[in-house]
């Protein structure tokens, strides 16, 4: 009979008897952790042949956070290839009692998700027309709808909800030992009672730290792969190796009843987002009631999880957990606290962004990293290490995985307070409300540029992205400059205008000091560069080169600007949240010789741009030089002063209008600012923000890495073919020149909407002659038209070749709520 999970054995505990095997010297592969990541690797390893791979397990198969989980399995994530993730996961434990003869629990019983306020409403109407275009069934339905799931609901606060058919849910430890089986019957040897003690390492010329395996307490292996699954133990794996694998232990409390009136095991997997709340059905009509704070309690553990912890469990909190109980028993009325069994205070891993990690850690071989799942493991896993399988074996994603890439995050990201203070507030984000530009509120002030106090005088709105501080917009004198969150219009929209505004018609004077910057130097320098930039590079000293750094499919894995200094130096500028993968890929294929040396200087250098139709005349005032096209063409950068400050002058721009970029030393930097602003006044000067500058990289259809630009898109489809120098050898040309060939078959667009009224933000389903044909991947609403801007790629449901006539034909809209509004493709909107 299958295992079942009741008031009385919840959390089930997986009894399973691995067969003993004796431990290698060495092998293909070594996963560590046998919980339902470390599993399904081997699983996916064995599905793809693999050979000689061992997975290693300190205790007994799902003994460690896996076995207390939640066990759902939403479908429904915030992109597209998150979700690919998670439909891979339900479409696997769907398969497995019929593929390994173990039943993992699985039951399609669906997924409720309820709105008790307007806003929340008008996110799940935005959840639901994505889930179709990512091909999951949604549907926007009444609160009275929704208590036909649970006749105790109460409804009377309910405002609607959206059910979701396909979500399900498994039991944890029989999921893990359904995956261990197939698993096994592909050949992986699954080793019990191992404990990892160490990774063996060595660092070669570039700096590459390369591991070749593991070192435990019954001796060691050496290994081509070491895959560490191990979830909340792998951060003080890779400490005591000196590689930052970010993720730190919450407590994560639910509580179990006895079976109650009018739940089956059928009764969908409820969430109340509004309360912080989810419940779900046991087999025999008990309910697991479980709760995500807005803040929760990190387990004080230090660097290091206590030994042993198998199938164990904290202390119950009622006290942390009194206003969670309150609010579900709000929720289904009739439950009391005298139904309740049990208490289940279970840690489990977060990371800095409620992302999970996956991927090989900066500036390491021969480590792939598969964890942090946020709460979210079940439901994730299976897909992810499906993909992570692909991963290891074309040497790259196949999938824009960026979210998620481990190399997003920086060292000081792994420090023990950062992830403290910051993983109490992710564990409630899982059902935060998901405004546009929402702000994280924790592990704040880290960096900044030497730009800060003035910034804060001048009434920033700040945000924060990869640890800096950065001005969104600046509120005016006399106004808090805080964020009003909303899906309509949110606060700082109207400051965000002026300052465009100011920039279109005037001058204005922006920080963009968080660029990520580096010099590579070295004879080595240019030829690694011709070789991995699509743009050639072997220009002469001042040229400024726009290009994008491709992988052997010709998709990208940045976008960047390449200066040249010297015969044998390269100053290169890449997006602010590229610093630690850039820096990777560069490394990863330096050549072995030493012949070229990188350097951050991310920190040490400022950037203060001026920009706009005046920008000239502003700068003018202050030096005798030439701005004239003929002396200083658009695309050449210089040294030169300014008042005595010296810096780099480079003639581009990312927000379409006139004006210089200043590269400075960050401890000149408040000098040099102050002192345009005092040039500027006679031109109205004025600062702005990262909004502003936002929105006018959008007006002028300029792509943008993470959202245009992706593992997952190539220059051709992405329209940068100019950027490209076919005459030259590059990384991915081969793939490109087959494509250029045979054309593309998804094509970015600019879309205006017809209406003024609709604000986009990105994340909206776009419609080709009445079918979805993808979404926006950035918009905003453009104060220059008076109307919303969107860019995005679409494609045919056939995926036919797109011509670019092509796309001129039919009828476009984009989706917002409930509605479609039309909209024209253009060239670029201003």
């Amino acid at each position: 009979m299958p295992v079942q999970t009741l008031h009385g054995n919840t959390p089930v505990r997986a009894t399973f008897e691995v067969p003993h095997n004796d431990l290698p010297k060495s092998a293909r592969v070594v996963i560590v952790g046998g919980g339902i990541a470390g599993t399904a690797a081997a699983y996916h390893f064995a599905r793809a042949g693999w050979q000689d791979v061992h997975l290693l397990e300190q205790s007994k198969l799902a003994s460690g956070t896996t076995w207390h989980s939640a066990g759902q399995v939403g479908q429904l994530r915030a992109s597209s290839a998150q979700t690919k993730v998670n439909k891979a996961s339900a479409e696997l434990f769907a398969r497995l009692k019929e593929e390994t003869g173990h039943d993992p629990g699985w039951l399609q019983c669906g997924g409720l998700q309820l709105a008790s306020c307007q806003e929340r409403l008008l996110q799940l109407q935005r959840n639901a027309a994505m889930a179709e275009v990512f091909g999951v069934e949604a549907r926007v339905i009444s609160a009275e709808e929704c208590r036909s799931f649970y006749p105790m609901l109460h409804t009377a606060d309910l405002t609607g909800g959206v059910y979701l058919p396909g979500d399900g849910r498994v039991l944890p430890g029989e999921c893990t030992v359904a995956l261990a089986t197939g698993a096994m019957q592909g050949g992986v040897k699954i080793h019990e009672g191992v404990r990892i003690t160490g990774l063996i390492h060595s660092t070669d010329r570039r700096g590459i730290k390369r591991i070749s395996g593991v070192t435990t307490d019954q001796g060691d292996i050496t290994a081509e792969w070491v895959v560490l699954a191990g979830n909340m133990w792998m951060r003080q794996i890779g400490l005591a190796a000196g590689i930052d694998i970010l993720v730190y232990p919450c407590e994560h409390h639910y509580v179990i009843t006895r079976p109650i009136e009018g739940v089956t095991r059928n009764s969908p997997c409820t969430r109340d987002p509004n309360a912080g709340l989810y419940f779900r059905a046991l087999d025999d009509g008990g309910m697991k009631l479980g709760a995500f704070k807005k803040r929760s309690k990190p387990w004080q553990i230090g660097d290091a999880v206590p030994y042993p912890f198998a199938f164990d469990l904290l202390e119950p909190d009622w006290e942390d957990f009194e206003e969670p109980l309150a609010a579900h028993f709000h929720r289904l009325r009739g439950i009391t606290r005298d139904d309740i069994v049990k208490f289940v205070n279970g840690p489990e891993a977060f990371t800095p962004d409620n992302n999970f990690i996956m991927g090989q850690p900066h500036a390491t071989e021969g480590l792939f990293v598969l964890g942090g799942w946020n709460s979210a493991g079940i439901a994730c896993s299976g897909g992810a290490a499906k993909y992570a399988v692909e991963w290891i074996e074309n040497g790259g994603m196949t999938l824009d995985l960026a979210s998620v890439d481990i190399r997003r995050f920086l060292p000081f990201q792994n420090g023990r307070k950062y992830l403290q203070e910051r993983v109490s507030e992710v564990l409630g984000l899982h059902y935060q409300m998901a405004w546009p530009n929402r702000q994280m509120e924790t592990s704040r002030g880290i960096r900044a540029s030497g730009l800060y106090d003035k910034h804060v005088t001048a009434n920033a709105l700040f945000g924060e992205t990869a640890g800096w501080e950065r001005p969104l917009a600046y509120a005016p004198q006399g106004v808090k400059p805080e964020m009003g969150y909303s899906f309509l219009r949110q606060n700082w929209q109207p400051w965000a205008a002026e300052e465009v505004t100011a920039c279109r018609t005037g001058v204005a004077l922006l920080d963009q000091s968080t660029f990520a910057k580096f010099e590579v130097t070295g004879p080595g320098a240019r030829p690694l560069l011709q070789y991995l930039c699509g743009g050639n590079v072997d220009v002469a000293i001042g040229k400024t080169v726009y290009t994008g750094l491709f992988n052997g499919k010709g998709t990208f894995e940045s976008d960047l600007t390449v200066i040249r200094t010297g015969d044998e130096s390269f100053y290169l500028v890449t997006a602010t949240a590229q610093q630690s993968r850039d820096a990777d890929w560069l490394l990863r294929h330096f050549p072995g010789d030493g012949s070229v040396a990188l350097r951050d200087i991310t920190e040490e250098v400022n950037v203060v741009s001026v920009m706009g139709p005046k920008a000239f005349e502003v700068l003018g005032a202050l030096t005798d030089l030439s701005f004239a096209e003929a002396d200083f063409p658009f695309g050449t950068s210089r040294e030169m002063e300014l008042n005595g400050i010296p810096l780099r002058a480079v003639r581009i721009s990312y927000v379409g209008e006139p004006g210089l970029e200043l590269h400075v030393a960050k401890e000149s930097a408040g000098a040099l600012w102050d002192l345009l602003l005092d040039a500027g006044k006679p031109h109205r000067i004025r600062p702005a923000g990262t909004q502003a500058i936002n929105t006018m990289r959008i007006e002028k259809a300029f792509r943008a890495y993470g959202h245009e630009l992706s593992p997952a898109e190539t220059p051709l489809e992405a329209g940068l073919g100019f950027a490209i120098d076919w005459s030259k050898a590059f990384l991915g040309k081969e793939a490109l020149s087959k494509q250029k060939t045979e054309g593309v078959r998804q094509r970015l667009v600019c879309l205006v909407l017809d209406e003024s009224e609709p604000n986009l933000w990105g994340g909206e389903p776009i419609f080709w002659d009445g079918e979805p044909a993808g979404y926006t991947t950035s918009a905003a609403w453009s104060p220059t038209i008076g109307r919303s801007i969107a860019l995005g790629y679409v494609k045919r449901p056939d995926k036919r070749v797109l011509s670019p006539s092509a796309i001129k034909e039919g009828t476009f809209e984009i989706g917002l709520f409930d509605k479609r509004h039309p909209a024209r493709v253009v060239t670029r909107a201003v």
